[in-house]
């Protein structure tokens, strides 16, 4: 009777222990399935991708409350030699810098989108400057075959009591949220490569020094030069090229100067940002910017 009763608890055990199991399987097989349901935390979700040199108005989606703008300048424009239709690369413009920063916003907010453009393409034996890219790109030496400035890129918001200014696409240099340099431009000489655009600051020299590229406190500084051309870049916008063998400077935050080898402008990011970093990848052609969300 003993024995009869203990192997009767033991299949009672067992029995409950096999329903048990049954039960946290079913409950970890229901708990999986609503797991796979649920979006994965930290997906990036792209919002909006320009890419075509211009002016832009983008307006934040309801129910976002964070954006990250990748924002990539507009590469220097170079110089080519021209032979029996055989095109040798004599020179190439700098790369369009990266400026990266995440903000805060609310649905239906509104943003400019500025993306640079290319620097002109300078053809040896022909004369006649070759036009800066739009935002800010400087031209190149109107006297002999050098390569015009890329220009930046940026986003703006109105601000300084001109709150409308993004939806009318009229804010100015002085509304940059965050901005990518453009690249100077190439010269007519064998591997006279422009600078490239920032990042922190674009490539090249400190400021002070002529034929510079720009930093976060100043622009590239270039030689005195007759009017109209204004070698030396600006809060925004490169240097002109002067005499032979100047590129003109990139677009940023601060532009290049156009003196020698064009200089790179100058990124920038807002105190106001969140988080941000240059990270440092240089843009092979017109500007661009991205526009992301985490979830």
């Amino acid at each position: 009777m003993h024995a009869q009763a203990l192997l009767t608890r033991r299949s009672r055990f067992a029995a409950a222990l096999v329903l048990g199991l049954g039960v946290l399987a079913a409950g970890a097989g229901a708990g999986g399935a609503g797991a796979a349901a649920q979006p994965a935390s930290g997906t990036v979700t792209t919002l909006a991708t320009f890419t075509t040199p211009g002016t832009y108005v983008w307006t934040v989606p309801t129910g976002v409350k964070s954006v990250t703008f990748d924002v990539f300048g507009a590469r220097g424009g170079g110089v080519v030699y021209v032979n029996h239709n055989v095109v040798t690369v004599v020179s190439q413009g700098g790369a369009g810098g990266e400026a990266k920063g995440k903000f805060t916003v609310h649905g239906g907010q509104v943003f400019e989108i500025v993306v640079g453009g290319q620097g002109g393409l300078a053809t040896e034996g022909q004369s006649g400057s070759s036009a800066g890219g739009s935002n800010g790109g400087g031209d190149g030496s109107q006297y002999s075959a050098d390569g015009g400035g890329g220009g930046a890129s940026d986003v703006r918001i109105g601000g300084r009591g001109n709150s409308s200014c993004a939806g009318a696409m009229t804010c100015g240099y002085g509304d940059r949220i965050i901005v990518a340099g453009g690249g100077g431009g190439g010269i007519d000489v064998s591997g006279g490569n422009g600078y490239p655009g920032g990042g922190l600051t674009g490539g090249g020299a400190t400021c002070q020094t002529t034929g510079a590229s720009a930093t976060q406190e100043c622009a590239g500084s270039g030689p005195p030069c007759g009017p109209p051309v204004i070698t030396s870049g600006g809060f925004g916008p490169g240097g002109d090229g002067c005499d032979t063998g100047s590129g003109g400077g990139g677009g940023g935050w601060y532009g290049g100067a156009g003196s020698g080898q064009g200089g790179g402008g100058s990124g920038f990011i807002s105190p106001l940002s969140k988080s941000g970093s240059f990270p440092g990848g240089p843009n092979p052609g017109d500007g661009k910017v991205i526009i992301t969300t985490t979830a």
